[in-house]
């Protein structure tokens, strides 16, 4: 009991305690793995599409766009595959020979290459997955996007919308193709129209048909290129909003969204990522979701790219990070990958961290110490229950005057309520990762 009202008056202390948290730096720069093949999988985003170029993206390296960018970085080749117009439905067209979809618009919105010319490079992206060692993919914007907008076109013409805002959006979506920033179009009348309140509640029925072909095909995609390569690095670069525009000829000059644009196409690019999110644990992929990437109309400026490849660079493992039993899909994978090579925590051997086994007194202890500066901790072989760790982790607050009181407040709530008794390693890494970062 005196325990817990120690770490009750902790809490009340904290309230008034000012200070900041001392943490060491990071051990210079992230060290990299060596990739010498690095493969492109996607749609136009990724390939490098300009709005206002004429550049032929379709299966080519495109100057100053991530994908280049990322190979260029490494010194490796770039295999380019990805190609304006590909959904996920036209991806696993190009892997499966005996997926044959039923679908009206299949290979029919690539600008400039036949369907033909585009199936003949099957082989090739096959061969290229298993050869590859890092793979990016980006793809599912046409999965809501063109496609998307003809289905949004449904819905909303049979609602009670305004009949000028039915007129111009019948005119719009009749001349509109794939390269056109479809969503970005129909806000712009709906705004225009003060639609914007219908248009959102028409969105939950549009978004449940379009993403279907995302959902179906996904989880196939991914196992097909596990399968083929079950040692490459798989970066899944999520989709992301296109409304810091651009006008053509001036990349400096970034348009303010207004509030209602960005609610609604945040809530279409949530809704997107959904699934990809879900699934990065299940398969050990590497997500990625970019923020605040400039765009000229739906597509990347060369500063929208940089900001992609920045976000990528981010992601990717660290070659010091050795211990082969915390895969990728571990959910504590960022919070030992960090505490490790930051030199926080060390493995129980050279190659395994064993994140499932007990949180001993002497691990905390020399974490606490070097994240504070000073920290003991007694009958140090000992295993540390919730309530030790609770109390280890305010005592360091406390002598350090850390001041976030709700800090301390989440810190209890997940000490203290969640899982069994036992704090394991990985949960121990991860409660001072948050305590250091958050």
């Amino acid at each position: 009991m005196k325990t817990f009202n120690r770490v009750i008056a902790v809490l009340l202390t904290l309230v008034l305690i000012s200070g900041t948290f001392m943490c060491f730096a990071s051990d210079g720069e992230k060290q990299y793995h060596k990739y010498e093949k690095v493969m492109l999988l996607g749609d136009s985003e990724a390939s490098g599409f300009t709005d206002y170029g004429d550049e032929m993206s379709e299966f080519n390296r495109v100057d100053d766009s991530y994908a280049a960018y990322i190979a260029d970085h490494f010194g490796a080749e770039l295999i380019p595959m990805a190609c304006p117009g590909f959904r996920t439905i036209e991806l696993r067209c190009m892997l499966d020979d005996n997926y044959k979809p039923e679908d009206k618009y299949l290979f029919t919105e690539v600008p400039r290459t036949p369907k033909d010319e585009i199936l003949a490079k099957s082989d090739e992206m096959r061969q290229a997955i298993k050869d590859t060692d890092m793979l990016m993919i980006g793809i599912g914007g046409n999965d809501w996007g063109a496609y998307l907008g003809w289905v949004m076109e449904d819905v909303q013409l049979e609602n009670n919308l305004p009949e000028e805002y039915k007129a111009a959006l019948r005119e719009f979506l009749k001349n509109a193709t794939v390269e056109d920033n479809i969503i970005a179009e129909i806000i712009k009348l709906a705004d225009y129209f003060n639609a914007l309140d219908e248009l959102a509640a028409a969105l939950p029925e549009a978004m449940t048909y379009a993403f279907s072909n995302l959902r179906e095909n996904w989880n196939w995609i991914v196992e097909y290129i596990y399968e083929n390569n079950p040692d490459i690095t798989l970066v899944v670069v999520g989709m992301f909003p296109t409304y810091y525009q651009t006008p053509e000829g001036e990349p400096d000059n970034v348009a303010q969204p207004n509030a209602a644009k960005m609610f609604v196409e945040d809530t279409i690019i949530d809704y997107g990522n959904k699934h990809m999110v879900e699934n990065q644990d299940k398969y050990g992929y590497i997500y990625v979701e970019p923020k605040d990437v400039i765009v000229e109309d739906s597509h990347p400026t060369v500063a929208g790219h940089r900001t992609i490849t920045e976000y990528i660079l981010a992601a990717l493992p660290d070659a010091r990070f050795t211990y082969e039993d915390v895969l990728l899909r571990n959910p504590q994978y960022k919070e030992i990958e960090y505490m490790t090579v930051n030199g926080y925590m060390s493995g129980t051997t050279a190659t395994t961290f064993s994140p499932d086994d007990a949180l001993t007194k002497d691990v905390l202890s020399t974490a606490l110490n070097k994240i504070t500066g000073s920290y003991e901790i007694t009958d140090s072989t000992s295993e540390v229950s919730k309530l030790e760790m609770a109390i280890a982790v305010f005592g360091a607050a406390e002598k350090n005057d850390i001041s976030s009181f709700f800090k301390a407040i989440k810190f209890a709530i997940e000490i203290l309520t969640t899982g069994d008794n036992k704090i394991t390693r990985a949960e121990g890494a991860e409660i001072l990762y948050s305590l250091i970062n958050n």
